[in-house]
């Protein structure tokens, strides 16, 4: 759970954190769990979006279109509600709330309409339509980039050992490469201290995750706000 909510842009309690501190922070974990989450969520998003509204505007001449694009409408701000939510756990930023409510004397295609002149649910659906799937990718691509290079870097000393358990030989170089001098001997020199370059990599890396994390959380609710 969020030690802190963020209600307003200032500087977040992770960004205070000391350098190998955040590996003591739970939301440091629920944080990596959030940037990987956000490329799915951002596809379901967006053919959700796509596929319903042309949908709902194609049958727009039938009470079935009428219903349809009602129900499409009114479910945005419910769904951007989850992703609020998963973002309040792991960054500590909350969503504004943004209730949309309609006059229930109105008939449903008058709803419809007015729906469709509601600001809360244009912001929706163009977040939906435009930002929510692209911002998806590049947070995940940058947390699986991060996340592999420093643990490749951490746990390089296994290697050696897992080729060892496998062919009987550890550390073989290219054929091609045997007769060069030294060469062996940097290769084992270059493995022994990957995982001392891998520890403060690895750790600044989950600082940058953090950071990402909370600068996409304040770029929805900036999103939805303005």
């Amino acid at each position: 759970m969020s030690e802190k909510t963020e209600t307003r842009v200032g500087k977040h309690p992770l960004e205070e954190v000391s350098f190998f501190g955040v590996y003591a922070k739970v939301q440091t974990y629920l944080n990596i769990l959030y940037m990987l989450l956000l490329m799915p969520i951002g596809i379901i998003f967006f053919t959700y979006a796509v596929t319903l509204f042309s949908t709902s505007l194609g049958l727009l001449i039938t009470i079935v279109g009428i219903f349809l694009l009602y129900f499409f409408l009114i479910s945005l701000p419910y769904l951007m509600k989850t992703q609020g939510w998963l973002m309040k756990i792991s960054t500590g930023i909350e969503l504004p709330k943004q209730e949309v409510t309609f006059d229930e004397n109105r008939t449903l295609m008058q709803k419809s309409f007015d729906a469709l002149k509601n600001k809360v649910i244009w912001k929706t659906l163009l977040y939906f339509l435009f930002f929510a799937m692209p911002l998806g990718i590049i947070t995940f691509t940058l947390a699986v980039t991060l996340l592999s290079i420093g643990i490749s870097f951490v746990f390089a000393w296994l290697w050696p050992l897992i080729e060892w358990a496998v062919t009987g030989t550890t550390l073989q170089i290219p054929v091609s490469w045997g007769s060069l001098p030294g060469l062996r001997i940097a290769w084992i020199i270059g493995v022994a201290i990957l995982p001392f370059i891998g520890v403060p990599l690895l750790t600044g890396s989950l600082h940058m995750i953090n950071r990402a994390a909370v600068w996409h959380g304040r770029l929805v609710v900036r999103i939805l706000t303005r």
